[in-house]
């Protein structure tokens, strides 16, 4: 299982030096760089999201796939909690917890989990995937909202935090996908052509926007910060080591292999400018960001091949 897992981490950090080059020979700068996060959280996601549930229906999928939404909304708040504690005991500062904690559940389902959940188990894992994606979709703009603000004055009502969190396209276009899925709708070709090519962008965008990122980080200071390490081990391993063991109670098979690869993802690539919404702190959010990412490489690998054989 980690042999594909190694190709495919392969595959991406190609991508990621190409978008470190472009930083470097600035035809790419931060500016640039959140426009592709941009077209890639409002186009191509949205669009892959719908793609990926274009296929006959199956009771025992869709089961699946509720099952994970619940498994996954479950390991985030208990993975919340955890980083909470952790941070706790290093007396972080009330702003550097919630960053913290939120940021350690706030991981890279969309930009990195989907190619490696693919080239694991296909299309059929995608599925998974896209429960998963709208999860913690709805988590971040609920739960780790919270979070980010805590320390700060840039808070959200209730009212606020649910419109955000579900009128948004990342989820409208779960919904859309899955209302399709249930009920055997097939797109008409031009407007499957038209998604299917947007969704492809996904993966080389996503890792050359990480490589921008990762350019414009102090490597020499962010190596010498244990907080980052820290940050990393529970992120790559307590975490998916832990949805093993409690949502392995309730999931078993390919839902809860996808579950576990994905909740063993790095920081989210978006992290630092949702931090920068909530008045929190862009710079350590992308210390968490390249870090994590970097190590990843090592670790999914691992934990491909070590929790997701059976």
């Amino acid at each position: 299982m980690a042999i594909p897992v190694i190709l495919q981490l392969l595959t991406m950090v190609i991508l990621m030096v190409v978008g470190i080059i472009l930083q470097k020979k600035k035809y790419l700068n931060m500016a640039n760089a959140k426009g592709l996060s941009i077209v890639l959280t409002r186009v191509a996601v949205p669009c892959n999201m719908i793609i990926l549930l274009q296929r006959e229906y199956s009771v025992e999928i869709f089961e699946g796939f509720l099952k994970t939404c619940a498994m996954t909304f479950l390991m985030c708040c208990l993975g919340a909690l955890l980083f909470f504690a952790v941070g706790k005991l290093m007396k972080m500062d009330l702003r550097g917890l919630g960053l913290f904690s939120g940021a350690g559940v706030y991981s890279n389902v969309i930009f990195m989990g989907q190619p490696l959940i693919m080239a694991m188990y296909g299309e059929e894992g995608l599925i998974f995937c896209v429960g998963v994606m709208f999860t913690c979709n709805v988590f971040l703009f609920t739960i780790c909202s919270f979070l980010f603000s805590l320390g700060g004055e840039n808070k959200k009502s209730f009212g606020k935090m649910m419109k955000d969190a579900f009128l948004n396209l990342i989820c409208l276009s779960a919904i859309i996908g899955v209302v399709c899925f249930v009920n055997s709708i097939t797109l008409p070709a031009p407007i499957y052509d038209a998604l299917l090519f947007s969704a492809n962008t996904t993966v080389c965008l996503s890792m050359i926007y990480i490589g921008t990122l990762l350019a414009a980080a102090n490597v020499g200071e962010i190596f010498k910060d244990k907080v980052v390490y820290i940050f990393s081990f529970l992120t790559l391993l307590v975490m998916p080591l832990v949805t093993k063991l409690i949502a392995g109670l309730f999931l078993d098979g390919m839902a809860l292999n996808v579950l576990v690869v994905l909740m063993g993802t790095p920081a989210a690539a978006a992290l630092p400018s949702f931090a920068e919404l909530y008045g929190n702190d862009e710079n350590r959010a992308s210390e968490y960001v390249f870090v994590s990412t970097i190590l990843s490489v090592i670790t999914l690998p691992l934990v491909a091949e070590f929790l997701c054989t059976a």
